[in-house]
């Protein structure tokens, strides 16, 4: 489920290294990769919490479920990034 998406003009290219040094400053696992996408997991304990460009042109915060898991990660972004926060999560197409 899609529960948020970050705003920002530049290529998400240019945005991954400081998504990647904001997220590893505040969580203890992280792994990410700029592969024609960029992506960045989030892991609370078994939890991930992934930020990616999989199925748009700026990143955005998914996860299996809601939680707090998802709420910590969002809370981090905003530091440093414009996030729009979903009323309701969005089903991914492969859902």
């Amino acid at each position: 489920m899609v529960f948020a998406k970050l705003n920002y003009s530049q290529h998400y290219e240019d945005v991954h290294d400081s998504l990647m040094v904001l997220l590893e400053e505040n969580f203890k696992r992280v792994e990410g990769g700029l592969q024609c996408d960029s992506y960045v997991w989030v892991w609370l304990d078994d939890t991930k919490v992934a930020v990616d460009t999989f199925t748009a042109l700026s990143h955005e915060v998914k996860s299996s479920e809601r939680g707090k898991h998802v709420d910590a990660v969002i809370a981090v972004l905003k530091k440093e990034f414009s996030v729009e926060v979903y009323s309701e999560p969005e089903i991914e197409p492969h859902e």
